[in-house]
């Protein structure tokens, strides 16, 4: 059924980063995905979505993106009949390919924002799950718990504290699909530490570090940059690291402020650049705002 997206008002969408709060893989599935079990968490450090008033689509990809995607979302709109009036640019903020889900967070916002301006939400479910298992949880962003694919979601409580990342120089082509390939059935779990986190962040407690997993350490920990960061979390005084996805971005969790810039401090003085952040939960009132879908007859 065909829908018209018209932007009346210039804004900036926000698409954010994300942490995996544990990433359990519990096996391969019989059509060739992965069987997950993880916890998705944004957090305030993003890309910008810009969106303008337009009599008709208007989207250049960012210098060397290539077929990006967003670009994809917009083809399977186009696909689907929804015609979009708007100009639209993407400024980015997130390191590529580093497990912060950068591409499919402006994927999933874009669709996000059509869908909490009106679009249905089973298009933009269905667009999403087509264009990657990270996207449908950017639809609403927050915290969620994620199985199956990654697209099975549960909305979560989000955590207290701050988190610190850095994002070791890696380059690797493919860099998803290596790293699933390099998983072997050591590195697959049973999911229940991740499950029991999810528990804790029902009842609203803090999060447990013992707690946390991530089933492609062991592949990482091959490249020395990887071992380079973690070491140097721990030398800086973290009590733990872990990396986020398929990295290669390392985390830590502090539940203080003061503990998060102490150690960020410590990261910075050992020749790195850190990230201090917060859980973000996503607000989509200036979308409703700015944004009108209507029905096609």
């Amino acid at each position: 059924m065909p829908y018209r997206v018209t932007v009346r008002e210039p804004l900036v969408v926000l698409a954010p980063a994300k942490l995996n709060l544990g990433l359990e893989v519990l096996g391969k599935r019989p059509d060739g995905y992965h069987e997950l079990v993880t916890i998705l968490q944004t957090i305030d450090l993003s890309d910008r979505l810009v969106l303008e008033p337009a009599p008709r689509l208007t989207y250049q990809p960012p210098s060397g993106m290539g077929d990006e995607l967003v670009a994809r979302a917009l083809r399977s709109l186009a696909e689907k009949g929804v015609v979009i009036e708007a100009r639209l640019s993407l400024e980015k903020h997130i390191p590529v390919a580093a497990g912060l889900g950068g591409g499919s967070s402006d994927a999933g916002t874009l669709l996000g924002a059509f869908m909490h301006a009106g679009l249905p939400r089973s298009l933009a479910t269905a667009i999403a799950t087509q264009l990657g298992s990270d996207v449908p949880f950017f639809l609403d962003g927050g915290t969620a718990l994620a199985r199956g694919r990654g697209t099975d979601l549960e909305p979560l409580p989000p955590p207290s504290g701050w988190f610190v990342l850095v994002v070791p120089e890696l380059t690797l082509t493919h860099k998803t699909r290596q790293l699933y390939a390099a998983l072997t059935p050591a590195d697959y779990s049973d999911g229940l530490a991740t499950l029991r986190q999810a528990e804790r962040l029902r009842l609203r407690q803090d999060l447990d570090p013992q707690l946390v997993r991530n089933a492609f350490l062991r592949p990482l920990l091959a490249f020395e940059a990887v071992r380079r960061t973690l070491d140097a979390f721990t030398a800086a005084g973290a009590r733990w690291a872990w990396p986020s996805g398929s990295g290669p971005a390392v985390f830590t969790w502090c539940p203080r402020r003061e503990a998060a810039e102490q150690l960020t401090l410590a990261l910075e003085r050992s020749g790195l650049r850190p990230i201090l952040t917060v859980p973000l939960q996503p607000s989509w009132e200036q979308v409703r705002a700015a944004i009108t879908v209507e029905q096609l007859l």
